[in-house]
């Protein structure tokens, strides 16, 4: 089935990395294109049949998802199958039911065509929002639209229940109920034409450890079943029928991949340490509860951030002080006595508008009302968090964080709010830990000008790189025409990163960095050389990161960062970084990522 030859030819496709790992295999198209509604007129005496017939799809449609929810908090856990929370609101939102049932009743149109019509006016609206969370929710929308209507035509939904052997799933997109459906014993890798690293379903692929790659635009446009595959879900690189010696190659990267993994039996009790005796304290990031146990497993110490907000966004309606002390309570408790480093809800006005609805959207979102600017913003909803994070700290090591600081009185006023409420704890006679740190990001250039006056009302700095990139080089991470300039190697970002360390340590605080930056090998190496106290990363990032950490020495990586801050472009940056590991660690070229392309 491999079709003709000649057309057979090698394409590379590039991507977003959404989870690592390689794999190489035979394609299985899922098939989640939607089915057309043609608009056909309802004779009067049979409307009411209609209306009966699309209240019988929602029901229906409502008891699938239902079935998928019960599957995947079975497989994955609590928190995960509340993904599926934006599904059922769709499902059950009475403003597109009556205006379906407007379309059927008045204007005498088939179910399935009213339904589709309103939907997509939906979509249409999510599809337009700048906020990528909220941009990537029409997924969602057109999951439930594609059930709805195959419900109403009496038609099975194919896709991943039919995978019956090992393959690598192509799809335009992957829902989460798409998601839950796939055993992973049959599923090698998945690609998708649409999505981001914040999807569901790049979420469940890291949990579920299968190497995915999202973003590739038009790839699902050329393949077809049973088309040989090379999936790499570390570099974003795909390969359409590739050749013996392509394969050749990613077999070797393969191999070296898994031998990484195996590493983590070795490595994972050992601490991160250099050559030359420097400790770092290696954390892990975490967006859910679930994610704690591939942080023991991955070898890291604790959590170095904790990104509370995927807690309220999945979520219908706000959750309650005793909802979020348990929900904290759990990690803390699994994690005591290493540290858990809670960040206060990161959210901007878009994200939070279905549940606060005292926003309208936008017009920039990332510059807008979120972070701490909302939490201050709305102390009812700060305060509840703070109470629930301080009350979890009596189980073990909790520090707090406070994200998006760009001036003095929001730390002033965020310490001010935490002193009130630990007064009023200690007077409910709530237990709280003993000498619970209070810190800030810093990702963006004014906390940075000021990071010396910021260093003297705190107790630690962690460096957000993700953010304070995008901000300082004006770069929308998102836009793929100026995606090129998103480098961590520009030397203003690492000159970023020294001034905020040196005005940490003259204060007498720690600093760590939770971005992606320390998670490849040049990033790692600088990470070093700038003398930071803590580096916390994704699980799966941990074993590379502490492997690189015990191969060189701190001297070598401070003088990489001494003539590195002298250069001029992230070009001359990375060459200097390659020039050492060639030079100095040969064993360091398996991280990077060229090597396995």
């Amino acid at each position: 089935m491999e079709g003709n030859k000649a057309e057979n030819r090698e394409a590379i496709f590039n991507g977003i990395p959404a989870s690592p790992g390689i794999a190489h295999g035979e394609a299985f198209v899922v098939n989640v294109e939607n089915i057309p509604a043609t608009p056909e007129k309802v004779p009067e005496a049979k409307i009411e049949a209609e209306v009966q017939r699309f209240e019988t799809a929602l029901k229906e449609t409502g008891e699938e998802l239902d079935k998928i929810h019960k599957q995947l908090e079975e497989e994955m856990g609590v928190e995960h199958a509340k993904i599926l929370d934006s599904h059922r609101m769709i499902l059950t939102d009475e403003v597109a039911r009556k205006d379906t049932l407007k379309l059927i009743t008045k204007d005498k149109y088939n179910a399935a065509y009213a339904f589709t019509t309103v939907i997509n006016k939906v979509i249409t609206t999510f599809q337009h929002i700048e906020d990528e969370y909220l941009r990537e929710r029409a997924a969602d929308i057109q999951d439930v639209k594609r059930r709805v209507v195959r419900n109403l035509l009496g038609q099975k939904v194919e896709g991943l229940s039919n995978l019956r052997k090992k393959a690598i799933v192509v799809a335009k997109d992957l829902t989460p109920s798409d998601t839950a459906i796939m055993k992973k014993k049959y599923v090698l890798a998945f690609v998708t034409d649409i999505g981001g690293s914040t999807s569901h379903a790049a979420i469940i692929a890291r949990s579920l450890g299968i190497p995915a790659v999202v973003g590739l635009e038009s790839l699902s446009h050329n393949v077809k079943p049973y088309d040989k595959l090379i999936v790499d879900g570390i570099t974003g690189q795909v390969v359409l029928h590739p050749t013996g010696e392509t394969v050749g190659m990613f077999e070797e990267a393969q191999e070296r991949f898994r031998e990484m993994e195996k590493e983590l039996l070795t490595l994972r009790d050992y601490p991160a340490v250099t050559l030359d005796g420097h400790t770092i304290e290696l954390s892990g990031n975490i967006e859910t509860a679930d994610e704690v146990e591939d942080v023991v497993s991955h070898g890291a110490k604790g959590v170095g951030l904790f990104r509370t907000e995927y807690f309220f966004i999945t979520r219908k309606n706000l959750p309650s002080e005793e909802q979020q002390y348990r929900y904290y309570s759990r990690v803390v408790k699994e994690l005591a006595p290493d540290p858990v480093l809670i960040r206060t809800l990161d959210v901007g006005g878009d994200k939070i508008a279905r549940w606060a609805s005292t926003s309208s959207p936008e017009a920039n979102p990332f510059m807008g009302w979120r972070g701490i600017r909302f939490t201050l913003s709305r102390k009812d909803i700060f305060r509840t968090q703070l109470r629930a994070i301080f009350r979890a700290s009596a189980h073990g090591n909790v520090r707090v964080m406070f994200p998006m600081i760009s001036v003095m009185d929001e730390v002033l006023e965020a310490k001010e709010i935490c002193e009130e409420v630990k007064a009023d704890l200690k007077n409910e006679r709530y237990q709280m830990g003993d000498n619970i740190e209070i810190g800030i990001m810093i990702e963006t250039p004014s906390a940075v000008a000021i990071a010396d006056k910021l260093a003297k009302k705190v107790d630690f700095f962690s460096i957000g790189t993700n953010d304070l990139i995008q901000y300082s080089l004006a770069v929308d991470r998102g836009n793929s025409r100026i995606s090129y300039l998103y480098n961590d190697l520009h030397p203003s970002i690492l000159r970023f990163i020294r001034d905020t360390v040196t005005a940490a340590h003259k204060n007498g605080i720690w600093v760590g960095i939770c971005g992606e930056m320390p998670g490849s090998v040049y990033g790692a190496l600088l990470s070093l050389g700038f003398e930071l106290d803590e580096f916390s990363a994704s699980a799966y990032l941990i074993p590379e990161i502490k492997k690189i950490i015990r191969s060189v020495t701190l001297d070598e990586t401070k003088m990489l960062v001494k003539k590195a801050i002298k250069l001029s472009t992230a070009t001359e940056v990375k060459q200097l970084l390659e020039a050492y590991i060639e030079n100095k660690r040969p064993e360091l070229r398996e991280f990077i990522p060229e090597a396995v392309k």
